[in-house]
């Protein structure tokens, strides 16, 4: 059965999450216990096609359920259904592809008083799960791999409803515009790992103590670039790496390129950007931005102020790219659907097309 119900993958054999009396003002007069009906536990992220199918048990005394399905970047409702069966079915026209989505249950009588809700009250999700189109929405024609470590594998893109410094849309943005994607597996970076890769793509740091790399994984990495490998190393000057020098800069050092922290940084926009590249960019919104300093290099992108933010240079057989630009590349610059986010989406879409 496609809906989960049979899988364990879904985590329908968890005892943890149940329906019970709402307490959040959903319009039911009494507050009296309710059966469990939901054996479901909130899962980091299922990938699913349209149509799906979501199942769950029946509750007594349930005259009809209310699905609601939220979108979890704008924190809105986009599907909701009432059914009298236990069972719903999403269609391709019910939702956006490529978005992140929770849903959750509300259990109705026949007067349409909602006597039971997921537990923790209205809008606490059961799951969430990631929709991907049916066909590929791109053609890579160099059908390239790219590989995401996020901040040296100790974060990921499953923390989808958090908004701020996470990954998602980055993930999401080259998954659909520009090539294949993979994240890292291993707390360390080898050569077994990255010969399966084309782009390895090392994405900021949050702050707090990270593992530094290891001396076995910037020789990796050093010979991957040797042998033809392409590294984008993403970098932002508070907290993400730049004000920490041990932590990217040993990766850098043997391509003769450093970051440095600028401390008071005013300027929030990167404007004299390489025009084949950003043709149709004009500029880029900044937070954080480090300054990438070095001799042999092309400037890609810098600060009105003349910082170096976004550099190329040749290695062996292969490339390295350094952005400095702060948290462009970020959830919190690119999260969301507003003029800023979206331009700063079309600038990392054709960044990653050049390097690709």
């Amino acid at each position: 059965m496609k809906c989960g119900c049979s899988s364990t993958k879904c985590g329908c054999s968890s005892p943890d999450n149940s329906l019970t009396t709402t307490k959040c003002g959903c319009s039911n007069p009494n507050n009296s216990l309710a059966k469990e009906m939901v054996r479901l536990s909130p899962i980091n992220e299922e990938e699913i096609t349209l149509p799906y199918a979501f199942q769950w048990e029946p509750l007594e005394n349930a005259y009809k359920y209310v699905i609601v399905i939220d979108e979890i970047r704008e924190n809105r409702s986009v599907c909701v259904k009432e059914i009298k069966e236990t069972q719903i079915q999403l269609e391709e026209t019910d939702l956006e592809v490529n978005e992140c989505y929770r849903w959750h249950l509300e259990a109705l009588d026949s007067v349409g008083h909602t006597i039971a809700t997921t537990r923790g009250g209205c809008g606490t999700p059961i799951s969430t799960f990631l929709v991907q189109p049916s066909k590929p929405e791109f053609t890579s024609p160099t059908d390239q791999w790219i590989l995401l470590d996020f901040s040296h594998n100790e974060s990921n893109i499953q923390g989808l409803g958090v908004y701020g410094f996470s990954q998602y849309t980055a993930y999401s943005l080259l998954r659909k515009h520009v090539s294949k994607v993979g994240t890292n597996p291993d707390r360390k970076l080898s050569k077994a790992l990255l010969s399966s890769y084309d782009v390895l793509m090392l994405h900021s740091k949050y702050a707090g103590p990270i593992d530094p790399f290891a001396p076995s994984e910037i020789e990796a990495i050093t010979g991957y670039v040797t042998n033809g490998g392409t590294l984008f190393v993403l970098c932002w000057g508070s907290g993400g790496g730049a004000d920490d020098p041990d932590f990217y800069n040993p990766v850098l050092e043997n391509f003769g390129i450093e970051l440095k922290p600028i401390p008071e940084p005013k300027f929030r926009k990167a404007e004299n950007l390489d025009p084949e590249i950003f043709h149709d960019v004009n500029e880029i919104a900044l937070q954080c931005p480090a300054e990438i300093v070095g001799k042999t290099y092309d400037v890609l992108g810098s600060a009105a102020t003349g910082e170096h933010l976004l550099v190329k240079q040749g290695y062996g057989q292969g490339s390295v790219f350094v952005s400095g630009m702060g948290m462009a590349f970020q959830d919190s610059y690119m999260g969301r659907k507003d003029e800023r986010a979206i331009n700063n989406q079309r600038a990392f879409v054709n960044l990653m097309r050049s390097i690709c």
